[in-house]
């Protein structure tokens, strides 16, 4: 275990040099979308993961709760022929996070990311929490765990 946990460690690491894009196409490193002293709950998704669709409506719909103490960051992993969906997809269901898109995947493969939706929640820079898939209420439990590390 103990093993397993170094080496996370080590990808975390590695994969806040890799560069994301933002909704306008600024490139910036992953170390900067996740630094400063809030928790920062990351989502990785797609526009054809229809599990990936119901969790970020239902994070958008908590999210006047607890907007000032916990970021969100929404990372969408389309490849090249859904790319373009993206953007118009999160400004249509009006999210009111930050959205990204993991170019090549480089930034999703770096954390072992398998499968979509996958929630990782990182404080001062470290990842600290992390849940594959998604089931209703999971945002809840999500928040609660970030909501732990809000002084």
């Amino acid at each position: 275990m103990i093993t397993f946990v170094l080496v996370l460690s080590i990808l975390s690491v590695q994969a806040q040099n890799i560069m994301i894009e933002d909704a306008q196409g600024k490139k910036e490193s992953f170390a900067e979308v996740i630094k400063g002293d809030k928790p920062v709950v990351v989502i990785f998704w797609a526009t054809w993961c229809k599990p990936c669709l119901t969790e970020l409506d239902a994070y958008k719909e908590i999210h006047p709760e607890w907007k000032d103490e916990v970021r969100i960051v929404a990372i969408a992993i389309d490849d090249a022929r859904t790319r373009s969906k993206v953007v118009p997809m999160a400004k249509g269901k009006k999210y009111p996070f930050e959205i990204y898109l993991d170019i090549n995947n480089a930034l999703s493969k770096n954390l072992n990311v398998r499968s979509v939706p996958f929630v990782m929640i990182y404080y001062k820079g470290k990842n600290v929490y992390m849940h594959s898939g998604y089931n209703p209420g999971d945002e809840f439990y999500v928040i609660d765990e970030a909501l732990q590390y809000v002084d």
